[in-house]
């Protein structure tokens, strides 16, 4: 009978570290099927892990009887490990195959789920979200993730390196942190609170000790909105630093924003099927002011005043496009954030 536990079993390798010069040595393997397709008395079935993909090959003669037949039974997205000799074959895909002695199932699948698990994109929405840990085995989906903890690895690196220290502030508050219009209110315990928006105030306050602190994490907004910059909850990268002025904060960003590029430009380099274009920045983002973005909106016939926000399809129309800052903006309609010049 087959051992569903993992019991005293542990990998001993990710299928990336296999190679041809381990042949004739023995491995533990684990992780969950991909593909697998019988040809007489031999089952070829694709194992993958977080590193990558191994071919296994169970053939009678080789492996044991009960142990081709077990294989020969189970289907894709199974979780499996095994205990398998290593071999060389010009024709598997890495060069190498797993010849199976022993197999423990962890999670046998009954029912096969219904898309590809190799296909780059699912049309049905509602199916991929129902079984959205399974959807997410999907390599096109896999790099997002990869690419997104490259970068917020990065980032972080950047504020390490320029001396800045992480912080943690609270996501449960009694206030509003930028005004009560976008706020989510919850129970606590018997007294009314709210999702934070933003950990400005605590920023700021940190500030006063510690001179330079960043912080990565969730942010709650109560704004009904369709657009990508209206999410209800999102992640945040937030940095405040002492004895600046937002000159030097300008400089800042566009230096964390050019290493986020260039980790990107190297992630992209290191998996070539990536399938999310990469922005382009300048040597310098370029700067503009308030009053001038304003008068080429209002040149177009645009019914913009001043104290109006600005917004992407009038800054789009006047060529206004990729990375840039806005400066100087009046005070009326962002009074918390515009210092008076």
């Amino acid at each position: 009978m087959v051992e569903t536990e993992l019991g005293e079993w542990r990998r001993s390798h990710y299928s990336k570290d296999l190679d041809a010069s381990m042949e004739g040595s023995d491995v533990t393997i684990m992780g969950w099927i991909s593909s697998i397709r019988g040809h007489g008395n031999i089952t070829f079935l694709t194992l993958v892990d977080k590193m990558g993909a191994i071919q296994v090959v169970a053939k009678k003669g080789s492996s044991p009887d009960d142990l081709v037949q077990s294989i020969s039974k189970l289907k894709e997205h199974s979780s499996i490990g095994l205990i398998g000799t290593v071999k060389t074959s010009e024709k598997a895909p890495n060069g190498i195959e797993i010849s199976p002695k022993d197999l423990r199932i962890f999670s046998s699948v009954e029912k096969i789920p219904p898309f590809d698990p190799h296909a780059k994109t699912v049309k049905n929405i509602d199916t991929r979200l129902e079984i959205r840990a399974i959807d997410l085995r999907r390599n096109a989906l896999q790099q997002v993730f990869k690419a997104r903890s490259n970068v917020l690895k990065s980032i972080r690196q950047y504020f390490y390196d320029h001396n800045f220290t992480e912080i943690n502030t609270p996501k449960m508050i009694a206030t509003a942190t930028e005004g009560g219009a976008a706020l989510f209110p919850i129970f606590y315990y018997n007294k009314e609170a709210f999702l934070a928006q933003s950990p400005q105030l605590y920023k700021e306050q940190l500030t006063m000790s510690f001179e330079k602190v960043f912080e990565i994490a969730p942010i709650f907004r109560a704004e009904p909105s369709r657009t990508n910059r209206h999410l209800s909850e999102a992640i945040s990268i937030d940095f405040e630093e002492a004895y600046v002025d937002y000159n030097d904060v300008m400089s800042r960003i566009e230096q964390i924003i050019k290493q986020t590029i260039l980790t990107m430009q190297e992630f992209s380099k290191d998996n070539d099927d990536v399938e999310f274009t990469i922005p382009e920045i300048s040597d310098t983002i370029p700067q503009y002011t308030y009053s001038d973005l304003l008068e080429k909106i209002q040149a177009t016939g645009a019914k913009s005043q001043w104290g109006d926000d600005l917004y992407p399809a009038q800054l789009n129309k006047i060529g206004i496009t990729g990375f840039y800052f806005i400066k100087d903006w009046p005070v009326g309609p962002k009074p918390f954030y515009v210092k008076v010049s």
